[in-house]
Parts: structure tokens; sequence; C-alpha cells
């Protein structure tokens, strides 16, 4: 009899014990990580499927503004990208803004550097001014695939389409999706989403801006093509854009139109700037300019 009693006092010792373990361990944090918070931005986007991990290489470093190598996957499609998070995150427990940046069409491929070390005006924009704002942003810059597309017009000099005949593309579907994975699983001010392309990427820009006129805050498309018919649409859209006036590649001719139809439907925040006997490659003179102030200047209020 005594050893029986001695057996259940050990035994309730021991329950207590683990008792007051597990209730330590609860009491100082949950391990499990934090379920991905809510967004009601690119409704209808599937992104159960979306994965993303390092690629591997190395970081590509302007001055203290680090942008790790990165590869998105959905299924069978892949498409590398680079990030960039201000030094605080991860420290911080405010929410961040975000520019898309789009490559031209010269900068596609997998080696993922070419899409962002290819301008000069690129890393001016993160070294040129310590009080950036963009140095407080999250930049997400994807790479489309070679033989992709961000638009599929049939060629370049097309600087005027319909968004009702050309659907979006598979590589700018991709883009979003990655968007609205990083809205979903990190720290996003929804009301402050910005894009900026050039050549192609201006194309994606004004693209997005048409398709998903309430996704962004504002944009930047740089000696891109766009669909004029739908201007209306942007009528609230904060605009800066840029084109040289001797462009034969992507010719102005799309920007002018679209610059005048936004002012004729009441939208007063449009810059453009037309570079006067520039070619095509005005992109670093504009990147170089107060384009950056200007974007993170605006933000959505609804």
């Amino acid at each position: 009899m005594r050893k029986t009693k001695k057996s259940v006092i050990v035994l309730l010792t021991f329950v207590t014990v683990l008792a007051l373990v597990c209730a330590f361990f609860t009491a100082c944090g949950e391990q499990t990580p934090p379920a991905p918070q809510e967004t009601e931005i690119l409704v209808g986007y599937d992104i159960s499927g979306v994965s993303v991990k390092s690629d591997g290489k190395a970081d590509i470093t302007y001055g203290t503004s680090v942008f790790k190598a990165m590869e998105y996957t959905d299924g069978d499609y892949t498409m590398k990208y680079r990030v960039y998070t201000p030094e605080d995150y991860g420290t911080s427990d405010k929410d961040y803004p975000v520019l898309m940046f789009f490559h031209g069409a010269g900068e596609r491929g997998n080696d993922n550097v070419k899409q962002i070390s290819t301008y000069t005006g690129f890393e001016h924009m993160f070294t040129s001014d310590a009080d950036s704002p963009v140095l407080d942003a999250i930049v997400i810059a994807p790479q489309c695939p070679s033989n992709e597309q961000w638009v599929n017009v049939s060629a370049w000099t097309e600087c005027e389409y319909s968004t009702d005949d050309i659907a979006e593309s598979e590589a700018l579907e991709a883009a979003l999706k990655l968007l609205k994975y990083y809205a979903e699983n990190e720290r996003v001010n929804e009301n402050a989403i910005y894009s900026m392309g050039l050549s192609m990427g201006g194309y994606a820009t004004w693209d997005i801006a048409v398709r998903h006129n309430e996704l962004l805050a504002a944009i930047a498309p740089i000696c891109g093509g766009c669909d004029t018919s739908k201007s209306a649409l942007l009528a609230d859209m904060p605009v800066y854009t840029f084109h040289g006036s001797a462009d034969g590649t992507v010719p102005p001719t799309g920007t002018r139109n679209m610059v005048e139809a936004l002012r004729e439907a009441g939208n007063e925040n449009v810059k453009y700037v037309e570079y006067e006997g520039q070619r095509h490659n005005i992109w670093n003179t504009a990147m170089e300019s107060d384009v950056i102030t200007w974007l993170f200047s605006n933000v959505k209020t609804n």
C-alpha cells in the first residue's frame, strides 16, 4: 500500500511539473508563426500555390541598400525577382509602402541581375539621397522570363493598344500574384503601392493602372505604350510620365494622347516630361529626376 501511494505521489508530481512547464512556454509566446493577414487587393488572384525562396545568387548592393535574389514559383511557372527591404524591417511594427519596378525588354531572362543592374538611374534612386522615401519602402523588381512580355503587343511601336483585345500576360499576372503574396505575408501599406517601369516596363505600369486602377497610389511609366481608350478609369490616378520626342522604338504618340485624355477627364495630378530630340533611352534621366519623391507623396485615402 505504501509503495502504491508513493507511485501515485510521484505521478502527480510529474503531471504538475509538466503542466507548469507547458504554462511557462505558453506565457513566453507561441512558437507557431502568425497567420497571414487578410488583404483586399487583387481579388480573384489565387495565390494558394505561390511560394518564394532564395535563388542562391549574391546580393546586389547600392549604397546601404541590399537587394536579395529570390525566386517565385506557382505550379510549373517560375520567375526570378529582386527584393529590397528597409534597414528596420523586421524590428518595426509599421506597414511599408511597396514599389514595383518593371524592366525593359532587353533585361528579360533568369539571371536575376539585369533587371536592376543595367540602369544607372536605378542605382541613383538608392544612393543620391539619404532621406529618399524609397529607402523606407519594400521594392520588388521581377524579371520577365525570356520570350515573354509584360504586355503582349505584337510590336513595341504599337504604342496604343486595347486591353479588351489583349489579355493580361502570364508574366504580369505572376508579378501581381507576387505582390499579393507580399501583401498577405509581409507588412505592406496597401494604400501606398506604386509602379514604375521603362519601355516594356512602361507598358506594364500603364497596363496595371488600367486593369487594376484601384490598386495603385501613383504610377511612373517611362517611354511605354498604353490603352488610351481607358483614360476615364485613371481620372483620379496620380501620373508622372516621361518620353523622348524622337523615340522610334516606342513612339511618344501613346503617352501624349494618354496625357491629353487624362487631363480632359479631369485628372489634375498628371505630370509629363518630354525630352526634346531624345530617342528611346531616356530612362536614366527620368529616374534621376524628382520622380521618387513625387511618387511617394501620393497615398490613397480610401
